[in-house]
């Protein structure tokens, strides 16, 4: 074995090891950040676990991309929530913090039978969400009635008549639409869509890891908020 061919060898295993290194810090540091955000945070113990797991698992897997700034984005999203004290500031917070995640990302209120677009980023125009119907779509009928996150698949040259227009992925991207959930019912929905995560680019973005975190803290935020002011009525009715 030539000394170029060991020293390449060498080098490779340092590179192997300080990565291995680098994902284990991070791990750790995501626990401990958001450990410390928990110190504001009026959410149970069990969400900002989980949280942290979910975030812990996205960082592992986003590789090079989700290291330089991640934990300071995320963390700043859950504080933002957390310092919201009433349903818009939340609903607010939310979308500006899926906006830094994703491509685009909207929040759609539901009414009824109906969504009415509230927030929304990175949209082009004539391409922006509008009010419509929960059973426009499929997937949005799944989103809300089934209480799951659904994918959207890339439109590709024939996208599905049924999609609305905001709801159209652009080629190597893909979509998500996930409910936001207070006390077992659906009352918005959060679309976002990004770069597609390939298994042969571990680098790629992490964003709908880091979109479905901040979703599923915002849904704590408004059941404890709304909880809140229920208490409030019930011990001062006058």
């Amino acid at each position: 074995m030539s000394r170029e061919h060991q020293i390449r060898e060498a080098i490779d295993r340092f590179l192997a090891r300080t990565r291995q290194a680098t994902d284990s810090h991070l791990e750790a540091l995501s626990s401990e950040l958001l450990a410390v955000v928990q110190g504001d945070m009026r959410t149970n113990r069990v969400d900002v676990e989980r949280a942290a797991v979910d975030v812990a698992r996205a960082v592992a897997r986003g590789g090079a991309h989700a290291r330089h700034d991640l934990m300071t984005r995320i963390v700043d999203a859950v504080r933002r929530l957390d310092e919201a004290s009433s349903l818009r500031g939340i609903l607010e917070a939310l979308a500006l913090g899926a906006s830094a995640e994703a491509a685009r990302a909207a929040v759609l209120l539901v009414d009824g039978a109906t969504l009415r677009a509230y927030k929304h980023s990175g949209f082009a125009p004539g391409q922006t969400p509008t009010d419509l119907n929960v059973a426009a779509s499929p997937m949005l009928t799944a989103a809300v009635e089934l209480r799951q996150v659904t994918t959207v698949p890339s439109a590709g040259d024939l996208p599905d008549p049924l999609l609305p227009a905001f709801m159209r992925v652009a080629a190597g991207h893909v979509g998500m639409i996930i409910p936001l959930i207070v006390g077992r019912e659906v009352v918005a929905i959060v679309y976002a869509d990004g770069e597609e995560r390939r298994a042969q680019h571990p680098g790629a973005p992490v964003w709908t890891e880091q979109v479905e975190v901040l979703v599923r803290h915002a849904s704590a935020r408004l059941e404890n908020v709304t909880s809140q002011r229920t208490v409030e009525v019930l011990t001062n009715p006058s």
